[in-house]
């Protein structure tokens, strides 16, 4: 088939141009010429489109971070306060799924590790307070013993078993967090303890003041301080004790004039009946359960104790207690 082509006559200057085409028929094919497409968009125009895009893109992505990391942080604040409080209120199952299980898993071995403290102290409290009574009665009977000599060393030793029992009970209604709190004043707290210990004859030097309430239970509280200055004077001779205020916190340093203990040995010297040969012995009245029980207590008030060696000779516990707001 033969065309004829007709171009325009101008040169194209960018607009649209026309063609025409003769066909053998005699009728003319008009082909019309676009101009080419405008360039894309350069320069600043691309962040103008971009930037938004990727603001959206993190503003989601911190959503969704915020949305799953707030179970976790609640569920590691929940392990956190269980060493505190057993007693702490279960997590909320709320979250994704699979946060929902993990809380109601922690809530149930929660739950399991009360129940197995609760049985554990109604035990050990049962078998001391039953204790009582035929040991009462086996001193009475011991007081009928003809030989003096033997009626001393058996006396002697029921009251070592007495003691031990004493201990006992003490040492379960430690392990027990029940009991209402109240807001406490330590320097009154302390005046009184110390007080008390030199009016028993115990040389006890109290310094320092800490101006400042806590929230506890103050049997325990003072059971707990009993504890570490009769420690400090039945092995050291003397307590030295000073209180100073920290940053929402007071602590108690209870100082002896001892030999002070091994540093492998600071540790287990918390652990129930162990003593140290060299300085603890039965001879001194120790049952091995003053620090344990001292350190129970501390604990469920979400304060510190512990032990070392101090720099002007001796053995110093630290009591480190938290500060009471009204906020709580």
């Amino acid at each position: 088939m033969a065309t004829n082509t007709v171009f325009g006559a101008t040169q194209w200057r960018g607009t649209c141009e026309s063609v025409q085409i003769a066909m053998t028929d005699g009728q003319l094919l008009k082909l019309s010429v676009l101009p080419p497409r405008a360039p894309a968009p350069t320069g600043h125009n691309e962040y103008a489109v971009f930037v938004p895009f990727l603001l959206c893109i993190a503003v989601l992505a911190y959503l969704v971070t915020r949305m799953t990391v707030r179970p976790l942080k609640q569920l590691a604040q929940a392990a956190k306060d269980l060493g505190n409080d057993i007693n702490h209120p279960p997590l909320e199952l709320t979250g994704a799924s699979e946060i929902r299980q993990a809380s109601a898993a922690f809530n149930a071995m929660q739950a399991r590790i009360r129940q197995y403290i609760a049985q554990r102290t109604e035990m050990l409290a049962a078998i001391t307070h039953d204790l009582q009574t035929p040991l009462t009665r086996l001193r009475l009977r011991l007081e009928k013993v003809p030989d003096d000599d033997l009626r001393l060393k058996l006396i002697g030793d029921l009251s070592a078993m007495q003691a031990m029992v004493k201990e006992g009970l003490d040492l379960a209604r430690s392990m027990d967090a029940g009991g209402a709190m109240q807001k406490l004043d330590l320097d009154s707290l302390l005046d009184s303890v110390c007080a008390d210990a030199a009016d028993a004859g115990q040389p006890v030097e109290l310094k320092g003041a800490a101006g400042m309430a806590l929230l506890g239970r103050p049997l325990d509280i003072q059971r707990c301080l009993v504890n570490l200055i009769d420690n400090a004077v039945k092995y050291g001779q003397k307590a030295h004790v000073t209180v100073e205020r920290l940053a929402g916190a007071a602590r108690v340093r209870i100082r002896d004039e001892g030999p002070g203990i091994p540093p492998d040995q600071l540790a287990r010297v918390f652990e129930p009946f162990y003593r140290l040969e060299s300085s603890r012995s039965r001879t001194s009245g120790g049952t091995g359960l003053g620090l344990t029980i001292a350190r129970n207590i501390a604990e469920q008030h979400g304060a510190t104790l512990s032990l070392a060696n101090s720099d002007h000779g001796g053995l110093e516990a630290v009591l480190t207690l938290p500060e009471f707001y009204a906020g709580k």
